[in-house]
């Protein structure tokens, strides 16, 4: 065993028993890398597990409790089209895809100052609903985003 260890010390699997917020877990028993896989992004496992044996350094638990400040990974290329916001996770090559005006509010305030404040108070302009409602939207999309890998705690957490 330990000589398969020093030769491959990362094997990330697919959790067939683990199912996380409806989505399959991908993850790594040797370090603490794992996260949901998103239908449209992550079509299969393989390539978010090829991508984890290249970058091992690069391992966040994307289950865990989602931090207070957040950031954008370097694999993760966006951008938006009308109040769309258009991703491509690069681990996957899966291509760009669109998801809906919360995500790209988050993508925004993230990319800011890391924090959700101004996709709330973007949320809340838009909807004409009390910022709890806002912020409650906004939370759970971030949350999603995060759990797919497609967010990070930002730097220096």
């Amino acid at each position: 065993m330990n000589a398969y260890r020093t030769a491959a010390p990362h094997r990330p699997a697919e959790d067939p028993d683990r199912i996380f917020d409806g989505r399959r877990v991908v993850h790594c028993p040797d370090c603490h890398w794992a996260q949901g896989l998103n239908k449209d992004l992550h079509l299969g496992p393989w390539a978010l597990l090829y991508w984890h044996r290249s970058h091992p350094a690069d391992a966040v638990d994307h289950l865990a409790e989602m931090p207070d400040r957040l950031a954008i990974p370097a694999y993760v290329e966006w951008g938006w089209q009308a109040h769309w916001l258009a991703i491509n996770d690069t681990r996957t090559e899966e291509g760009f895809v669109l998801l809906g005006t919360e995500d790209l509010e988050v993508f925004r305030s993230v990319s800011a100052d890391g924090g959700l404040d101004q996709a709330v108070l973007a949320n809340t302009r838009r909807r004409s609903v009390f910022p709890s409602a806002a912020r409650a939207e906004i939370e759970a999309a971030a949350s999603d985003l995060f759990r797919t890998g497609l967010l990070r705690p930002a730097p220096g957490l």
